[in-house]
């Protein structure tokens, strides 16, 4: 696959005048048992008029991909004509149009913030599974003491779906980098912008997931 045009000096220079004038996607939706948050795909869109308004065109399209993936073309195109792309491959989860709707809108908000420098306006949407040079003495430090009858509730809940379905959170079966990936699914689907409503379910679901990392990791005690 071509990835740009013959030339690309003019969107070149597009690129870097809307770089200068981005500002990060606001993160709006909130978790409301941590009160953390998270940009949705249309806070990224909004963040990226600057591109619009420089003369670059933003096109994202699926591609025919294998059975179990998505595979998503994303373009710049100048006013000049000029081009570049790029091509995301990613699994699918669930396999069902839900699961392929909320595989696609993740897809689409990573694949925009990769190709036009895009940030949030705190970047720690994989802090659970990368500790920050920021705090690199987290981990040694006191951690923050959680009242039992939280932690219980929290730690018995239960995978809805996937590899472990079924199984409690804190089941040492599974794995921090498998719980890291699962929220990351589960934030992807309350923020897919194709949901009819909102579903508390789910945000109880991430503050669990994100309760159990920080007991795994010693930021948080029983």
């Amino acid at each position: 696959m071509n990835t740009q045009s013959d030339q690309i000096t003019n969107l070149v220079a597009a690129i870097v005048a809307a770089q200068a004038q981005m500002v990060p996607a606001v993160k709006d939706h909130i978790n409301p048992f941590f009160n953390s948050k998270y940009a949705d795909l249309g806070s990224v869109w909004e963040a990226l008029l600057p591109f619009r308004e420089q003369g670059i065109a933003i096109v994202q399209s699926p591609a025919e991909s294998p059975d179990g993936y998505i595979l998503l073309d994303t373009q710049l195109t100048h006013v000049s004509g000029e081009w570049m792309r790029s091509r995301l491959k990613m699994r699918v989860t669930k396999d069902d149009p839900q699961g392929a709707a909320s595989a696609l809108t993740y897809a689409r908000r990573n694949a925009l913030c990769c190709m036009t420098g895009l940030v949030t306006e705190v970047d720690d949407d994989g802090n659970a599974a990368v500790a920050r040079p920021s705090q690199p003495s987290q981990k040694h430090s006191s951690p923050i003491a959680a009242p039992l009858s939280i932690v219980n509730g929290m730690s018995n809940t239960v995978l809805p779906y996937g590899k472990f379905v079924g199984l409690a959170l804190s089941d040492e079966k599974i794995n921090d980098g498998y719980l890291s990936w699962f929220l990351e699914r589960t934030i992807a689907q309350v923020s897919d912008p194709s949901r009819a409503k909102y579903h508390e379910s789910d945000e109880r679901l991430i503050a669990a997931i994100e309760l159990e990392l920080q007991i795994r990791s010693g930021v948080v005690s029983v």
